[in-house]
C-alpha cells in the first residue's frame, strides 16, 4: 500500500511544502528511524548538550506545524530547510540511510530530509515528516557535519557512536555467541548463551535512595560473602521485618 504523504513538496528549486490537513496540529516527534553513525553521534556531547536537545524538542512541541512552516522568519531563526545533498564535503548521502523504510528513503520528493538547529553552536537535528504529521528524527548532528560551511572551510569533524551499559552488554553477549570458546558440543554454558535473550524473565525495577554509609556497608556484606547481591540484602530485610512482626503478634 502506497504511503500518502502529509507534505507534498513541489519539484521546484526550493521544494516549498504544501501543507495538507494539519490545522492546529503541533509538532510531534518519533525516534523509530534514529541511529548513531560516524560523524553523527554523541561521544563528544556534554551533559548540558542533551538538556539543550530536549529543550528544543519541548519548545517545538508547543508550536503549530502550519504556522511554523508558513513563516519564513521562524524557519530562518530555526535554520529549518531541506538538506542539500550536493553540499561540498557532506559525509553522507540519502542512499546511505539504509535503516529508513524504503518507502520513505526512495521517495525524496514527498519525504525530503530537513534540518533544524538545536542552537547556533550546538548543531542540528535531521529528519522528515511522515504521513501522520510526525517529524521522524533520523540523525542528530552536534558538530554541524550535515552541511559543512564555507566559513569553516567545509570542515567535517569526527565523532563516534556513544554506547550505554545496556547496549554494551548486548554487544558483549553477541561477541561471545559468535565465537566458539568451547569445543564441547554438550557445553551447557554455550547453549544458554546462544539462547539469549530468553525473553522469559519477568521482574520489577526499584530505585533506592541510600546514603554513602549504607551503600558501603551493603557492598561490604557482599564482599564478605554474607550476601550475593543488593537484591538479596533487600530480601533479607523484608524477611527480617516480617519475622519480627510475627514475633510481636504472638506475644
Amino acid at each position: 500500500m502506497a504511503l500518502k504523504p502529509v507534505l507534498n513538496y513541489q519539484p521546484k528549486e526550493q521544494q516549498k511544502p504544501v501543507l495538507q490537513n494539519i490545522e492546529k496540529k503541533k509538532w510531534r516527534f518519533s525516534f523509530r528511524f534514529w541511529r548513531q553513525i560516524e560523524y553523527f553521534a554523541l561521544d563528544r556531547c556534554s551533559p548540558s548538550w542533551f538538556v539543550s536537545f530536549l529543550e528544543r524538542l519541548q519548545d517545538l512541541s508547543n508550536q503549530e506545524i502550519k504556522s511554523f512552516i508558513s513563516d519564513s522568519t521562524t524557519k530562518e531563526a530555526y535554520r529549518y530547510h531541506t538538506i542539500d545533498w550536493n553540499q561540498k564535503n557532506i559525509p553522507i548521502q540519502r542512499k546511505d540511510l539504509i535503516w529508513i523504510d524504503e518507502d520513505y528513503r526512495e521517495n525524496e520528493m514527498d519525504f525530503p530530509l530537513l534540518q533544524f538547529q538545536i542552537s547556533k553552536s550546538l548543531g542540528r537535528i535531521v529528519g522528515f515528516w511522515d504521513e501522520f504529521n510526525v517529524f521522524n528524527i533520523v540523525l542528530v548532528d552536534p558538530l554541524h557535519n550535515i552541511q559543512p560551511a564555507k566559513s569553516h572551510h567545509y570542515k567535517v569533524n569526527d565523532c563516534s557512536p556513544l554506547s550505554c551499559d545496556y547496549s554494551s552488554l548486548l554487544y558483549d553477549i553477541e561477541k561471545i555467541k559468535n565465537k566458539n570458546h568451547c569445543t564441547n558440543p554438550n557445553c551447557g554454558y554455550a547453549q544458554r548463551f546462544n539462547n539469549l535473550p530468553s525473553k522469559a524473565n519477568y521482574t520489577n525495577v526499584l530505585m533506592h535512595y541510600i546514603d554513602d554509609t549504607d551503600l558501603k556497608a551493603a557492598n561490604q556484606l557482599i564482599k564478605q560473602k554474607k550476601a550475593n547481591s543488593l537484591t538479596e540484602i533487600f530480601q533479607y530485610g523484608i524477611a527480617y521485618l516480617e519475622d519480627n512482626d510475627n514475633s510481636n503478634n504472638t506475644r
